[in-house]
């Protein structure tokens, strides 16, 4: 960790990262970021998930400020209610996915203004795929039901800020992460948990909203670390100075970081290494 640059801002994914697999945040993790935060070191939340969605203890604390949300499609300034970056996926291109989704016979969803949708017979079939119970319930709580999706987004005419695909049938789901970008330009493909696909704008990722944000606030990705578990996150690992990829992360991450941390998720991984950095004066 030699020649690095000051370090002024701490990223972290959430789930798999900074949650436990129990959805809930280690108390070591909250120690560590308001002890960053006193250090003037900033703390971003970045996930893919709406704000609405965060986890109500991050939300509250009086530091937190800046989010990157939605996987990079959105960049948020909480104390201001402004948005600093988006990156929205075009109504054509949002019901080309949708289509699509039907053929292969995959679930789907989008976010639309900050707001979850998925078709009412769509939203119902969740149970029988997610075997998680607890993902299973984060997942209805955030999403409404509607009564047909795709009728819904061709009429409302506006872009999208995400669509998502979930899968029972893991080889199909392999296929399409691997040929779902080529088949639609002008789309980002990642995946945040192993049943699904995450389809973002090309523009709108966490690698170059880490990057706006920093901008923003003065300095370079380089003063930055950024902490991920998925493909979600690749770039945003690659963008920042200090890349660290979770003990449980996926391989291709792992391969891409920096630094692997010796503790998963469910043991504050997250906590313990920003609190090595302080202690190591990064």
């Amino acid at each position: 960790m030699t020649d690095k640059k000051e370090l002024k801002l701490i990223a972290f994914d959430l789930d798999g990262t900074f949650l436990n697999d129990s959805k809930e945040i280690p108390e070591e993790n909250l120690q560590a970021i308001e002890e960053a935060a006193k250090r003037g070191i900033a703390v971003v939340p970045a996930t893919g998930r709406l704000y609405p969605a965060l986890p109500h203890e991050l939300r509250e604390l009086p530091f937190m400020r800046y989010y990157i949300l939605i996987n990079g499609a959105k960049v948020y300034d909480a104390r201001e209610d402004k948005v600093l970056f988006s990156a929205e996926l075009p109504n054509e291109l949002a019901l080309a996915l949708f289509s699509h989704a039907e053929e292969i016979g995959c679930l789907y969803d989008c976010y639309l203004r900050d707001k979850g949708l998925m078709s009412r017979g769509l939203y119902d079939a969740l149970d029988e795929i997610v075997e998680n119970k607890i993902y299973l319930e984060y997942m209805k709580s955030i999403r409404k039901p509607v009564e047909n999706l795709k009728e819904l987004i061709r009429e409302d005419g506006g872009p999208v800020q995400k669509v998502q695909y979930f899968f029972k049938d893991m080889e199909e789901r392999k296929r399409q992460l691997a040929t779902l970008a080529d088949r639609f330009p002008g789309t980002k493909v990642t995946s945040s948990v192993p049943m699904n696909i995450e389809i973002n704008a090309a523009n709108a990722s966490k690698g170059p909203a880490l990057e706006a944000l920093c901008k923003h606030l003065g300095f370079t990705a380089e003063n930055a670390a950024a902490f991920g578990d998925n493909t979600n996150d690749l770039n945003m690992v690659q963008a920042a100075g200090r890349g660290v990829a979770m003990k449980n992360s996926d391989a291709v991450l792992i391969a891409a970081a920096d630094i692997i941390t010796p503790f998963d998720n469910n043991e504050a991984g997250v906590g313990r290494m920003i609190m090595e950095f302080l202690k190591n004066g990064e």
